[in-house]
């Protein structure tokens, strides 16, 4: 199998991605870059990961990218902390503010927001206490809470999340844990020296060990089950190669949410993009 060659510099989209700033009330500058030109508008955030200029290092996260701005204004960001943003993380809260500076920069109204994981779990959170700002969601990899319940099985026992916080803590950015990551994102390019490379740079680039443990850590105590009710618009919950029983009960939480199980070993969104391209576009309508 050849390896994935680096994001064409010289194609159009290029001239427009320029790293741009808005400014918090705080003093706190947030990174963005634009794709494409919508309408409509749509935000796409990754989980733990996040770094507006690394990604297009890659070629399968810049071909994602590009395919979601052939039907809209994409708006990728980093939160606060994170890549090109600067400050420290913050919790919930922060980043639902962060949010309505976002958009009040961008001038998007009522954009569509799309994200894995914790990038999801923001998005559905600002949603709830912001319908009139959203006009939909995708959660592609949706959990309602990390830690472990008698009424949530799904989430890491309080054993099992030290166990991973100690080995962010130890090795975040290394080879070794971005091997790991990579086999368990993307089965299918598990061992590929190209990926490897690239996720313990993009791990390098979102934030120090030290950081990645404190903001995991953070979310182990983060329960949205008594939020996802009030998420009125029309969502979208996106499961591949995890438990398909979560991802349905957390779109059963939602009143206006579809739950969608795809067939596939890789969970990363950008390793067989079409079917989540798909899906996405689905929800936006025709352009």
């Amino acid at each position: 199998m050849a390896s994935p060659q680096p994001y064409p510099c010289d194609v159009a989209l290029s001239d427009e991605l320029e790293t741009r700033y808005a400014r918090t009330d705080d003093g706190v500058d947030l990174a963005y870059r634009v794709i494409g030109d919508g309408p409509p508008d749509l935000l796409w955030s990754f989980s733990q990961l996040s770094d507006v200029e690394a990604i297009f290092e890659y070629a399968p996260i810049a071909e994602f990218l590009e395919d979601l701005a052939s039907f809209s204004r994409v708006i990728i960001h980093d939160r606060r902390g994170m890549g090109r943003s600067g400050g420290r993380p913050g919790d919930l809260e922060t980043d639902l503010g962060d949010l309505v500076v976002l958009l009040d920069a961008i001038g998007a109204e009522r954009p569509y927001l799309a994200g894995a994981v914790l990038g999801g779990a923001i998005y559905a959170a600002f949603a709830a206490r912001h319908p009139d700002r959203c006009s939909g969601l995708v959660w592609h990899g949706a959990v309602a809470r990390q830690a472990w319940a008698r009424d949530y099985p799904w989430g890491g026992t309080e054993e099992e999340l030290d166990v991973y916080t100690r080995e962010i803590t130890d090795a975040w950015g290394t080879r070794t844990f971005a091997a790991d990551f990579v086999a368990g994102g993307a089965p299918s390019v598990a061992g590929r020296e190209d990926a490897i490379r690239f996720f313990a740079r993009w791990m390098q680039a979102t934030y120090d060990a030290p950081t990645a443990a404190a903001y995991d850590g953070a979310w182990n105590a983060v329960d949205l089950r008594t939020t996802l009710p009030s998420v009125a618009v029309p969502a979208v919950v996106i499961s591949r190669a995890l438990n398909p029983a979560e991802g349905a009960h957390v779109a059963s939480l939602m009143p206006r949410a579809r739950y969608v199980a795809l067939d596939g070993d890789d969970f990363m969104p950008f390793f067989d993009r079409g079917p989540v391209i798909a899906e996405i576009r689905q929800l936006l309508g025709p352009g």
